[in-house]
């Protein structure tokens, strides 16, 4: 990518120099200002290193790597894509960061226009699953996050110029569904959660300027999957956001590993909670709105088991043949039971699907006071 006024290809300079990762981010900080990139971080968890396992060829894309060197690799990434019914064919190239205190936590890293990366490295992540797994960030964390990031760099207000969000009509009703809606609402990040919040919903992105006494300082994209893209400001982006994100991963990976009976020598089961800041659950005819919201989970088979005065739910999911017994014994709590097999993977997404289809809550684990 060259520059118009000045024909010097800034990108393909970067990409020729041998980066590490004690010096990858501020190097990437430095080139923002050229030519109006953005860089794109994705965190994620993966269960063997990239190097390893990324190297790859599918259908229309295929992973090359070009080169690593201290916890920091360099991929190329070839894809095609259909444009106008046509088939197009491109390449594009990504680093992932070695995450030095949490292990087997990665950041991808790109500097490519958003077309690689939602018709290729985002695809590619989400196809390599189980063995990659992104995250999910709750709107009380997602607001918590972004308050602290505009605290603790002194800026005046972070001003919403996008929101992704999604409402619930007709909640706590048989009719329930969630709606997704795209507004441009131009006001402070604040008014933006309150406002949502008082709606039923939540954000699954939020793009704003980062605004310190009517100056500009960038313009940033957070999303709920904990993606993260600025323009500048990389080096304190990447401390204030990504890094927290990288340490819920991390968090997440802890409580939701060997959960599963085989894992334990006497095949006792190890239940997590999640605790609900207000009633959930008023009386039991109210219940048959979570079991309907259970039974749209994906590629799962759920059976009710009782559905009035308690729940007890059974759910096979058919990704990796992991199993949970799912109790409701109060108006406050889920209890997630797994049974023989449990993997991350899946507590993961049976979790995340209670959080966009029901409520969002603490996630712990049954044995904690």
């Amino acid at each position: 990518m060259a520059d118009g006024t000045s024909g010097i290809d800034f990108l393909g300079q970067f990409y020729s120099q041998n980066h590490n990762r004690d010096e990858l981010i501020e190097a990437m900080d430095g080139l923002l200002s050229q030519n109006g990139l953005n860089v794109t971080a994705i965190p994620f968890y993966a269960k063997l290193q990239p190097a390893e396992y990324f190297p790859s060829k599918h259908k229309s894309r295929e992973i090359l790597l070009v080169r690593k060197n201290n916890g920091c690799c360099l991929f190329d990434l070839n894809y095609s894509y259909k444009l106008n019914k046509e088939v197009q064919k491109a390449t594009g190239r990504f680093y992932v960061y070695n995450h030095p205190e949490y292990p087997n936590i990665f950041v991808a890293l790109t500097l490519e226009p958003s077309r690689f990366l939602q018709k290729a490295l985002l695809p590619t992540l989400k196809q390599m699953y189980p063995m990659v797994l992104t995250t999910f960030i709750a709107n009380k964390r997602l607001r918590k996050l972004l308050t602290t990031f505009r605290e603790s760099q002194q800026f005046t207000e972070l001003v919403v110029t996008q929101a992704n969000h999604r409402f619930r009509i007709m909640p706590g009703k048989r009719q329930e569904r969630t709606v997704p809606v795209v507004s441009w609402p131009g006001i402070e990040l604040d008014a933006a959660f309150d406002w949502v919040l008082e709606n039923n919903g939540w954000f699954n992105s939020v793009k704003f300027q980062a605004r310190r006494h009517f100056r500009d300082y960038a313009e940033i994209l957070f999303t709920r999957q904990g993606i993260v893209r600025t323009d500048h400001l990389l080096e304190v982006v990447f401390k204030s956001l990504v890094l927290p994100v990288c340490k819920t991963i991390y968090e997440n990976i802890e409580i939701f590993g060997h959960r599963g009976r085989k894992e334990a020598s006497d095949l006792s089961v190890r239940p997590l909670v999640i605790d609900f800041e207000v009633e959930q659950f008023g009386p039991p005819s109210e219940n048959i709105h979570f079991i309907d919201a259970m039974k749209n989970f994906p590629a799962s088979s759920v059976s009710v088991v009782h559905g009035n005065p308690y729940i007890q739910l059974s759910i096979i999911d058919y990704f990796d043949g992991s199993t949970f017994d799912i109790w409701v014994l109060n108006s406050n709590q889920v209890i997630i039971v797994p049974q023989l097999k449990g993997t991350v993977a899946s507590i993961k997404r049976i979790i995340n699907h209670i959080f966009d289809t029901f409520a969002e809550g603490r996630i712990r684990d049954l044995t904690e006071e």
